[in-house]
């Protein structure tokens, strides 16, 4: 994804996901990603190595762990009523931003995850910027 898409992508969906998603879930997140990101920065080549690619897959797993765990229960009334967040917002939140279906694209490719990790930067950048919770 070059720059100037991730960039624009981030902005358009935070302007109307910031209010979805609290501050200290998505840094939460952002950190289990910087984790990987500060491992690999290091690494030279241009496909992972497999231990990497287990711990992309691992945080998948994590994070859909945290979108079942975000269910209805914790809606307010208006909230439950809007059918976008019937399964919850950290899973209303994955979907629309593709962050799930970004870690499948990734497999070994170190550029790929690089990129996501910027994409998801820029998300946590304009949930600040757009006054996240």
């Amino acid at each position: 994804m070059k720059t100037e898409d991730y960039v624009g992508k981030a902005e358009r969906l935070m302007e109307y996901l910031s209010e979805v998603i609290t501050t200290s879930k998505i840094r939460d997140l952002l950190s289990q990603v910087n984790e990987l990101y500060n491992d690999i920065i290091l690494e030279s080549g241009e496909t992972l190595d497999k231990k990497y690619v287990e711990a992309i897959r691992h945080l998948k797993v994590r994070m859909i762990y945290d979108a079942g765990r975000d269910r209805q229960d914790r809606l307010t009334r208006d909230e439950r009523r809007n059918p976008k967040l019937r399964d919850g917002k950290l899973r209303y939140f994955f979907n629309e931003t593709g962050l799930l279906d970004m870690v499948n694209d990734i497999g070994n490719s170190r550029q790929k995850f690089l990129e996501y990790c910027r994409y998801f930067e820029a998300l946590v950048a304009y949930h600040k910027f757009y006054g996240g919770k």
